[in-house]
């Protein structure tokens, strides 16, 4: 499930923050320290780029993921006048063409590398017995929606998880049970696969090996819970839920045998896709805490609670993925930004001693390994 409500994203860096305390937010999620104090973007992001335009033909495009070698992302977008997304990968390099990889009927979401970068997986309704002529299935299940407003996404009970080469080629289906299968990302040694699915007649946290066999249940309370990323070590799964009915989501933690889960955040906001820092004590994800048209990313201690803001652009700041490299380097956690006019996407390379260039050969990483970067 995925969150775009306008037309138009970027892509950015967080960058290593190696001096000043966090800022401490209150239970209630109100921050205590303005932008000012705070240091404001700059304290993180530098030298952003666009890597998608309104030339390319996309009404939206978003939830943008590095491969292993950082050399290209896979993503989601949807044409000029498309109703479903498809899922795309694009070259950072300048003047790249976006590729489509998935079988452009239906409505796909949540692409992923797996850390090889050998495989990519993504969920797709293609399968779905009902599409018309169009592609587009005949009627739309429901679904995530907060109050009246505009955005909603439907748990497609056709939806599955698939596996192909990242050309989209030798595509073969993961998941065949009745219901919505979807969320998907590879744990870091690329052996398990962790996803959402309603197989058990709620929508709960499941993982599976990553050829699709051996599915087990990690989540078992009533509400929709998803989103999940496998932690560093390969010992928890953070994700987001709605355990009160009021979608308004929050953020938890679980070890992954289920055991132990926990609560991160408790307010009236939406929480929204949290995603493992590299050094595996930290977290960055979304919140509406500043009101429901311009969600802002933060970074937290899951350990100690402790937050920091990253962003403070009007519009939303969201979907951040991170990456490490063929060489051992971390890749910095990022964010998809949503404007208001275009469909975009940009990235931004870490500052401060950090290596993030752009061009032929170039890869986008950094020498601050895990345990390295104390941003909280």
């Amino acid at each position: 499930m995925r969150f775009l409500t306008a037309l138009s994203v970027f892509l950015v860096s967080v960058a290593c923050q190696q001096a000043g305390g966090p800022t401490e937010v209150s239970v209630a999620g109100t921050p205590s320290a303005d932008r000012a104090s705070d240091g404001g973007e700059a304290a993180f992001l530098s030298n952003i780029r666009q890597l998608t335009t309104p030339a390319m033909g996309f009404d939206r495009a978003g939830e943008a993921y590095f491969s292993p070698d950082m050399r290209t992302i896979i993503f989601q977008a949807t044409l000029a006048g498309a109703e479903g997304y498809q899922i795309y990968t694009l070259d950072l390099l300048p003047g790249a063409t976006p590729r489509r990889v998935s079988a452009g009927r239906g409505e796909c979401t949540c692409a992923y590398y797996r850390p090889d970068g050998r495989k990519i997986i993504f969920a797709s309704s293609h399968l779905d017995p009902a599409l018309s002529g169009q592609g587009q299935a005949a009627s739309k299940p429901t679904g995530y929606q907060v109050g009246q407003r505009r955005y909603v996404w439907h748990f497609n009970p056709h939806m599955d998880i698939f596996e192909a080469d990242p050309d989209g080629s030798n595509l073969r289906r993961l998941t065949d049970t009745p219901g919505y299968d979807a969320e998907g990302a590879y744990s870091p040694d690329g052996r398990l696969i962790a996803f959402t699915s309603e197989r058990s007649g709620d929508l709960e946290i499941w993982v599976m090996d990553a050829d699709g066999s051996n599915p087990r249940q990690v989540t078992r309370a009533k509400g929709y819970d998803g989103g999940p990323f496998i932690s560093p070590d390969g010992r928890r799964i953070i994700f987001r839920a709605d355990r009160r009915g009021d979608d308004l989501l929050q953020i938890f933690v679980i070890d992954i045998d289920g055991q132990n889960e926990r609560q991160l955040t408790d307010n009236r906001f939406v929480n929204w896709g949290p995603y493992w820092h590299p050094e595996g004590r930290s977290i960055i994800y979304a919140t509406s805490r500043h009101g429901h048209d311009n969600y802002e990313l933060y970074l937290m201690n899951v350990e100690t609670g402790r937050e920091r803001r990253v962003t403070h652009t009007p519009g939303f700041d969201g979907c951040r993925s991170s990456a490490r490299t063929a060489d051992g380097s971390c890749g910095r956690p990022s964010a998809a930004r949503t404007a208001r006019a275009r469909s975009s996407s940009r990235i931004s390379p870490c500052p401060r001693g950090s290596e993030a260039r752009v061009g032929h050969g170039d890869q986008y990483r950094s020498p601050c390994h895990p345990g390295n970067c104390p941003y909280l």
